[in-house]
């Protein structure tokens, strides 16, 4: 009767006569490097949160943020960047929150960056629960996720009532309805706040002039202090939430109110 190798045997028999050959080795250094260069989506999102203010008001007290809807004014494929975000967080490269800003807007985060702003917000908590532990158990078991529903919480993840109460005190969690919450920022009111009061300072500046339309270049020397994102991130924000329409001149890009924008203001 023939005799069967011991399974340690028998693997390291297999893996013998199985010699990973040079195409192998040669594809597998390819799926790496394609996983390591960022996609359009990404390298917009990069663009986007690298001009996000680090000091004054808003620096420290969020996270760099883009608006999901200024990934459009960089990629014109709206499709593309849907599906590209969708992917992205679902490798745990980026997180998408739902903003309370009275309509359907989204911001999107680095997790990276997200990450180390909660860690800096909760370093003063002195509780026996290891909130760091417990925001990475959160976001690996809710990637791509935007809300999260109570049964995820408690039996997928297998977190107790005391866990998502601590959750939802230091701002990651916020209340969606009885079952379910949303993926939150810690201090998000501030970054609504300054997002819709500088995007009608912005908008009342183009409203000002003849025509209702600028050269995005006259708009970006405009000094605006109460833009405190900065007039630039604003003009993503207005092209890719169609707040504008963009035409090409000699003189550069001129940036037209839409006419939804002008029919809001005539109500």
């Amino acid at each position: 009767m023939k005799r069967s190798l011991p399974s340690q045997l028998a693997a390291d028999s297999s893996a013998a006569k199985k010699p990973r050959t040079v195409d192998e080795d040669s594809a597998i250094d390819d799926e790496d490097l394609i996983a390591a260069v960022p996609c359009e989506t990404q390298a917009a999102l990069q663009l986007i949160t690298s001009t996000f203010p680090s000091a004054g008001h808003l620096g420290g007290a969020v996270p760099p943020l883009a608006l999901k809807h200024q990934l459009y004014a960089i990629v014109n494929d709206r499709t593309m960047v849907d599906r590209q975000l969708i992917e992205l967080s679902r490798r745990g490269t980026v997180q998408l929150f739902h903003l309370t800003t009275g309509s359907s807007e989204y911001a999107v985060a680095f997790q990276s960056h997200y990450k180390r702003h909660v860690a800096d917000r909760c370093a003063k908590h002195d509780g026996e629960t290891d909130v760091d532990a417990l925001v990475e158990k959160l976001l690996d078991g809710c990637r791509g996720e935007v809300t999260v529903s109570r049964h995820l919480l408690k039996e997928e993840l297998a977190m107790s009532e005391s866990e998502i109460t601590l959750l939802v005190s230091i701002g990651v969690l916020t209340m969606c309805n009885v079952n379910a919450w949303y993926m939150a920022i810690p201090n998000a009111s501030i970054f609504v706040k300054a997002l819709t009061r500088g995007r009608q300072l912005v908008l009342r500046a183009i409203r000002s002039q003849r025509h209702n339309e600028i050269l995005q270049t006259e708009l970006e020397q405009r000094r605006m202090p109460g833009a405190l994102l900065g007039v630039g991130y604003h003009i993503y924000d207005l092209k890719g939430g169609d707040y504008v329409t963009t035409m090409q001149t000699t003189s550069g890009d001129l940036l037209r109110l839409s006419a939804d924008v002008l029919k809001k203001k005539k109500r």
